[in-house]
């Protein structure tokens, strides 16, 4: 899923969102309330290399984010990062919680975030 984040403390404060930055590195986790699964924290990491926003891969569950920084905040693509599913019904399982995933991540969009690119 892609979305465009300013960096205003209002729109950091909406959002189930822990946002840590040091040196070059910046990590967080993302609090999503899982109809199946329940609550779940899912953390993250990325590298900044200029403007550019890299991932550092962290095992399942996960998330995975990168894009750029803009003057105006993040512009970032965030994919769920789940354990390999080995058979169809845990593969087709996976693309469910992905699915409920990008909605939750939509609809804590807050007013002053942009709607996903």
């Amino acid at each position: 899923m892609r979305l465009a984040l300013p960096l205003r403390p209002e729109v950091l404060s909406a959002l189930p969102l822990e946002l840590r930055l040091e040196a070059e590195r910046l990590e967080g986790t993302f609090r999503h309330e899982n109809p199946v699964l329940g609550p779940l924290d899912l953390p993250f990491a990325a590298r900044l290399e200029g403007e550019r926003v890299r991932p550092i891969p962290l095992p399942p569950p996960s998330l995975e984010v990168e894009g750029w920084l803009r003057p105006w905040g993040l512009e970032l693509e965030v994919r769920l990062r789940l354990p390999p599913g080995r058979t169809w019904g845990e593969r087709a399982f996976a693309r469910i919680l992905e699915a409920l995933f990008a909605k939750a991540l939509e609809e804590s969009l807050p007013a002053g975030a942009r709607p996903p690119l």
